[in-house]
């Protein structure tokens, strides 16, 4: 069915699953994966630290499908490290030749064809705070977003979330102080800049002309390249 994007796969991923219980696999939205010998002891939908894992089905795949089609548009256009895209196609490779192994390509070809991209609603994490209903921009007393910046957020937006952005980094508008990480993205975007490239581990934002001055906003939920986490010390 062509879901499967050109160039080297990753390894296939194994089905761990006993005798008794049908094979299934756990994704995450960012397309990391997960097996279990006992599926049946989990929910749809399970969380494991920050990372969100849900059931693999026809509609599921369609819509990560859906995201990988985004993601490879943005690459093409120079809005997505050429690297991450990479890691995010060998991922969904991997996750493709496992669907297609059990479901089947009709099957697959089926709900590529019937699910809205737009109205399918994927795994989130649970934050175990309160969950209010509120417009996705927070504003507070002494802040806000402007129009023009939250326009540019949304243009990335799906390209940042399969990267692994929290929603929240592009869009808050809490805090106090540019430091404060209540304060997302849209928060740094003044008129007539622009976003350049777009990686899991930063965003580039690029001032207008004539300096074109370019600095970066970094997601403070990754790894990045000049800090080393140490665990905790082992008693002598």
């Amino acid at each position: 069915m062509g879901g499967e994007l050109q160039g080297q796969c990753a390894e296939s991923i194994p089905a761990a699953a006993d005798g008794n219980s049908p094979p299934c696999l756990f994704v995450s939205s960012t397309l990391s994966t997960w097996t279990t010998a006992h599926p049946e002891r989990f929910a749809r939908d399970f969380q494991i630290n920050d990372t969100v894992y849900r059931r693999l089905d026809p509609e599921y795949y369609a819509w990560l499908r859906s995201r990988m089609v985004l993601a490879k548009k943005a690459a093409t256009a120079g809005h997505l490290d050429a690297a991450a895209f990479e890691d995010l196609r060998v991922r969904f490779n991997s996750v493709h030749e496992w669907a297609a192994e059990h479901f089947g390509e009709g099957e697959l070809l089926a709900a590529v064809r019937t699910v809205r991209a737009g109205d399918y609603k994927p795994p989130v994490v649970d934050d175990d705070g309160p969950h209010p209903l509120a417009p996705r921009v927070r504003k507070s007393s002494g802040d806000h977003a402007l129009p023009e910046a939250i326009g540019l957020v949304d243009a990335i937006c799906n390209c940042a979330l399969a990267l692994g952005w929290k929603r929240e980094r592009l869009y808050a508008t809490g805090g106090d102080g540019i430091f404060d990480p209540n304060r997302g993205l849209v928060c740094f975007l003044k008129p007539g800049d622009r976003i350049g490239e777009v990686t899991a581990q930063s965003i580039e934002i690029i001032h207008p002309l004539p300096s074109e001055v370019r600095h970066r906003f970094y997601n403070p939920d990754v790894d990045q390249p000049w800090i080393r986490r140490v665990g905790p010390s082992t008693p002598a």
